[in-house]
């Protein structure tokens, strides 16, 4: 029997239907499957990372992460809470500070925080000691800040207010391949001061301190990316800053009782601005980047201005510069790296003064007792300088890498060149546990005021220093690390006050100084996990200076042996996040007063009488902060209240003393007076509004 199917039109197209899409299916299933996703090459770069991020969010650094960095190991403040950084028993001006590839003017403000919005920051590096050929004139540590690139995004503007400054930052998407932001900020500390009216002490008693212009400061930032295609980037970067004061001193001032002929109005102001664009290749295995950027810094300084007609006394500096710099990171293999930089310097100084001759560094107690004449002058000096430095990163074994490097720099002013080793090895115990050694040898300029003709001595030559240091580090479970490294400083050919006790005093200033610093860091980190995070850091460290004239040693006035530090943050809820930082060091070293002279210029008027310089300490100094954050809405918007106590509990640290020269009426009145840091409990309350 034969059976037959009769196919309608409809079931013809039914499997015709059928048969195309298996042959579909088929042809498909031979392909392969590709999910690709572009990105820019700047976007890598347009978040802050963890590290930063945690900096900023501490306790009393009021949302300022370069001001958090007296909370890492080796730091401390040198004279104080409101100084600038001393790191590992160098000396502050001995620190070098780099944002985005070029040097900076100055990164902290005089009252107290640094010159950077939070939202612009990215990265933020310190290197202690013992770091690579990328940097030259720097024998202490350096600041190198990274600003992040604007987003890719709708036009966002941010305001905040806090008691101590307000600011704008507003961030988008010009077009398909650039982006933009600025941050521009005020500070608010002249709402705190009457102008015109005398300041008083805790006391209720007049200091003789009339304000004329309240304590002010103001920075701004800005960045322009253009990503041109996947491997080529132009960033344009501009950045300043400006801090100003203005005061009377009458006759009652501390300042004119000790120094009569500054008695009258004084004028302070410094500020700079800088411009800067960079090309970032990259390439199979290299990355090019290419700088020039301009700096203009200037600084003015009058007092003792009679308004009864008497000039008085000023100092202006301004310092121009434009930088040339590369950089070029070549991965020859997963071996081999070279890492090759080279900058130029093209600086110029225009100085004038009229003022005494104090001829004395940062070794003698107080100026005043090296006092000179009257002098006067102005000149313009070319201060260029140039380096190159190349280094090879070398994976020798899987457990072995090392970092050999030299940088020659030559000094254009003082004629000098140096060739100078920088090495670095990391031993890999096992995947979390590394030792690492390393050793350079650095130099800088002397600080301008003692090189330049009638100031100083032309013929000093340049600071040197070496830097060894020996390190573990170990990752642990569930985010937490530990860290110790001990370092070993030497600094030598530092300047010599030569004072009318030397034959050779007309000089001014010799190279007989010889300095070392010694000490261990501890660091006990854990990164958030399970709503917190925290850190735990112990210093001990020694700095001492050798006068080689004398052959005599005493401690550096910055040498403070011990500095303990713990930070804690806790996220409590979805809008609530908490925590606080402790800080407590041993007493800075001081110079003992221990009687009164007349002044010889002035009669009436008295000066003290030191002791053993640095021979004795302040009592330890410590402070407890807390900061609390509370994510909000307002009128619709995402904003954000922040509550921050400094100093919690009042805590008087003291900074220096000084005769009390209001009381001090012959030379049998030893009457001291000890000033504090000023740095009382600080309540402060922050708003901040997206939108």
């Amino acid at each position: 029997m034969k059976i037959q199917f009769k196919l309608t039109p409809i079931a013809l197209c039914v499997i015709g239907s059928l048969q195309y899409a298996s042959a579909v299916e088929i042809e498909q299933s031979k392909k392969i499957e590709r999910i690709e996703v572009q990105t820019k090459r700047s976007s890598v770069l347009t978040h802050i990372t963890e590290n930063a991020e945690k900096l900023i969010s501490m306790p009393g650094a009021m949302g300022d992460p370069l001001q958090a960095v007296f909370a890492l190991p080796g730091v401390v403040a040198a004279g104080g809470a409101m100084s600038e950084p001393a790191v590992r028993g160098s000396s502050p001006s001995d620190n070098l500070f780099e944002v985005d590839f070029m040097p900076a003017g100055y990164i902290f403000h005089d009252f107290g925080s640094s010159i950077f919005n939070k939202y612009v920051i990215q990265d933020f590096q310190l290197f202690s000691a013992g770091y690579g050929t990328s940097y030259s004139n720097a024998t202490g540590a350096v600041f190198d800040v990274s600003l992040r690139n604007p987003k890719y995004q709708k036009l966002k503007t941010t305001l905040d207010f806090t008691m101590f400054n307000a600011g704008i930052f507003t961030e988008g998407q010009l077009t398909e391949n650039t982006a933009f932001y600025f941050s521009a900020r005020k500070s608010t500390l002249p709402l705190f001061f009457d102008e015109g009216e005398e300041i008083e002490d805790d006391d209720g008693e007049l200091t003789g301190v009339t304000i004329n212009k309240a304590p002010d400061d103001h920075d701004y930032q800005g960045k322009l990316i253009w990503d041109i295609n996947h491997n080529n980037m132009f960033t344009f970067s501009f950045t300043g800053a400006q801090d100003s004061a203005k005061a009377n001193f009458n006759q009652r001032s501390e300042l004119a009782l000790k120094n009569p002929e500054y008695q009258g109005d004084a004028t302070f102001k410094r500020g700079f601005n800088s411009q800067s664009i960079l090309w970032d290749h990259y390439g199979d295995g290299v990355h090019v980047k290419l700088g020039v950027g301009a700096l203009s810094h200037t600084e003015l300084f009058e007092y003792g201005r009679i308004a009864t007609g008497g000039d008085g006394f000023f100092e202006d500096e301004t310092q121009k510069q434009i930088t040339y710099k590369a950089r070029v990171n070549y991965q020859v293999n997963s071996d081999h790296n070279i890492l090759f930089d080279a900058a130029y310097h093209d600086k110029k100084l225009e100085y004038s003064y009229d003022m005494f001759q104090y001829t004395c560094t940062d070794i003698d107690p107080d100026c005043t007792l090296n006092k000179g004449g009257r002098i006067t002058d102005k000149r313009t000096q070319d201060v260029d300088d140039q380096f190159v430095g190349l280094a090879h990163i070398w994976q020798i074994t899987d457990k072995i890498q090392s970092d050999l490097g030299v940088q020659w720099q030559h000094n254009n002013y003082s004629k000098e060149t140096f060739i100078q080793p920088r090495v670095a090895l990391n031993y890999f115990i096992t995947d979390q546990s590394t030792v690492s050694l390393k050793y350079g040898e650095y130099n800088r300029l002397q600080d301008i005021d003692t090189i330049l003709p009638v100031l100083g001595n032309p013929n000093l030559k340049s600071q040197t220093s070496q830097h060894s240091t020996l390190g573990f580090q170990q990752e642990l479970e569930d985010e937490w690390s530990w860290s110790i490294e001990g370092y070993y400083k030497t600094m030598s050919d530092l300047p010599l006050a030569l004072t009318d006790n030397y034959a050779d005093s007309d000089k001014l200033y010799s190279n007989d100084v010889e300095g070392r610093a010694y000490g261990f860091d501890l660091l006990v980190n854990k990164n958030k996990t399970d709503k917190w995070y925290g850190w735990v850091s112990l210093s001990y460290a020694k700095s001492e200076r050798t006068d080689l004239r004398r052959n005599i040693t005493r401690d550096y006035y910055t040498d403070t042996p011990l500095v303990m530090n713990v930070v804690f943050n806790y996220q409590i809820n979805e809008r609530w996040n908490g925590g606080f930082n402790f800080t407590a060091r041993s007493g800075q070293a001081y110079t003992p007063i221990t009687g009164v002279v007349e002044n010889p210029d002035h009669d009436g008027k008295f000066l003290p009488q030191y002791g053993e310089p640095f021979s004795e300490r302040f009592d330890v100094a410590h402070r407890l902060d807390i900061r609390f954050e509370r994510k909000t809405d307002f009128f619709d918007l995402d904003a954000m209240l922040i509550f921050e106590v400094m100093n919690v509990y009042g805590q008087d640290n003291v900074s220096y003393i000084d005769l009390d020269y209001q009381k001090v009426k012959s030379t049998n009145d030893l009457i001291l007076e000890e000033e504090t840091d000023d740095f009382e409990m600080r309540p402060s309350i922050g708003f901040s509004v997206n939108f």
